[in-house]
């Protein structure tokens, strides 16, 4: 409920930009903490909002979908692409904003981040599947540790 009154405010802080090209998660430096194409298509295809639609005509209904898709979004991973397209991306969560021991947000309690999101370059060659499974494993691990603390309470 947290993450929905969060999105919720955009609709006046923002209300005249389109939802599937403003992401209103950014990083202390003012950039978006979520790429551009990555945020377009969760809106878009996963969430399945119009391109057009703006902040303001968003209803609540929409920003608790856009809400759990952030939070309990599944990537498939299909393959490889047969055109080279891999690269890394730079920029990223500031690793000032996360506890590496747990991969958890200091700033949003309870959100385990990972892999690409964060703002890691790393020579390619593996380096950065390394990282990324390392991170993936920590956060995931403590995710689970929360949600079974949370459950037993």
């Amino acid at each position: 409920e947290d993450v929905v009154n969060q999105l919720w405010k955009y609709t006046t802080l923002i209300p005249k930009r389109a939802i599937s090209t403003s992401c209103p998660i950014v990083l202390a430096g003012g950039s978006s903490s979520i790429p551009k194409r990555l945020w377009s298509s969760l809106i878009l295809n996963q969430c399945r909002i119009s391109k057009e639609l703006k902040w303001c005509e968003a209803s609540k209904k929409q920003i608790r979908l856009i809400a759990q898709s952030l939070i309990k979004n599944k990537i498939e991973i299909i393959g490889k692409s047969t055109n080279k397209e891999e690269f890394v991306t730079a920029g990223g969560i500031d690793l000032k904003e996360v506890n590496m021991k747990t991969m958890e947000s200091k700033i949003c309690s309870n959100l385990f981040l990972c892999g690409e999101i964060l703002n890691v370059d790393a020579i390619t060659g593996g380096f950065n599947f390394m990282g990324c499974w390392s991170t993936g494993y920590t956060a995931g691990t403590h995710a689970k540790q929360g949600q079974l603390a949370i459950q037993e309470k």
